[in-house]
């Protein structure tokens, strides 16, 4: 067995080496690449739907409480009035619950994307009693006049801020999504070039064996031709 014959299996052995780890290596990329924007993916959408999701409520929450507020004024009778203030306690409630879950950290400091909102609600919440408090001393007419003059533009500011962060936390879910779709598409990017390598290899070893059996060829063709001439010199 020729010298180049031996070598041309072990070549191959490496070769088929080659792919075997190439292909290990490109599932285990892969696999960490997937898992790793899952992860990000996973936890983007545990901050931002919930998030998204307590504004909401909130914003249907405050919307019963200044409903029940302004039904104080309209109650005819002891009963009705006892009634909506249960009412109102009940919606004031729910209301501070989800203004707990929205800031579980605390009261938003300056600077914080949160703290319009939290001094809206503030705002209302101050206006609030301060409305209440009319309506316990019976002086309905301050009560009336304070609900137009200070109390629903302190609510229509506490909705401003409230439809102002659902959609800042919207835009930012989207802007997420679509750097977690650019990521993917740069990690698919580089899966497939890396995951390439062999198809790559492949071609130039087809082209190597292709100029190899160009020279061999040639080199078989200047062996023919010194055949040829040996011959006619020894015929002659």
């Amino acid at each position: 067995m020729s010298e180049a014959s031996k070598r041309f299996p072990n070549v191959l052995l490496v070769v088929i080496g080659l792919l075997i780890c190439s292909n290990l290596a490109t599932a285990l990329v892969a696999y960490l690449t997937i898992e790793r924007l899952d992860e990000r993916y996973t936890n983007e959408l545990t901050k931002s739907v919930p998030g998204l999701h307590e504004v909401i409520l909130l914003a249907q929450e405050s919307t019963n409480v200044h409903r029940a507020a302004g039904n104080l004024l309209l109650a005819r009778d002891q009963d009705e009035a006892k009634a909506i203030w249960t009412r109102l306690s009940d919606a004031r409630q729910h209301e501070q619950k989800r203004l707990n879950e929205i800031f579980a950290k605390g009261p938003a400091a300056a600077g914080d994307v949160l703290e319009p909102l939290w001094s809206a609600s503030l705002g209302y919440r101050q206006s609030l009693e301060e409305y209440l408090t009319f309506i316990q001393r019976g002086d309905r007419d301050a009560a009336l006049a304070f609900r137009l003059d200070k109390l629903r533009p302190t609510f229509d500011l506490y909705q401003t801020r409230q439809r102002e962060e659902s959609i800042r936390m919207n835009f930012e879910a989207i802007r997420t999504n679509n750097e977690l779709s650019a990521e993917a598409k740069s990690r698919k990017s580089m899966l497939l070039g890396f995951g390439g390598w062999p198809f790559i290899a492949m071609l130039v070893m087809l082209v190597n064996l292709g100029l190899l059996g160009g020279l061999l060829w040639r080199q078989l063709r200047e062996i023919e031709r010194e055949e040829k001439k040996l011959r006619s010199e020894r015929g002659f």
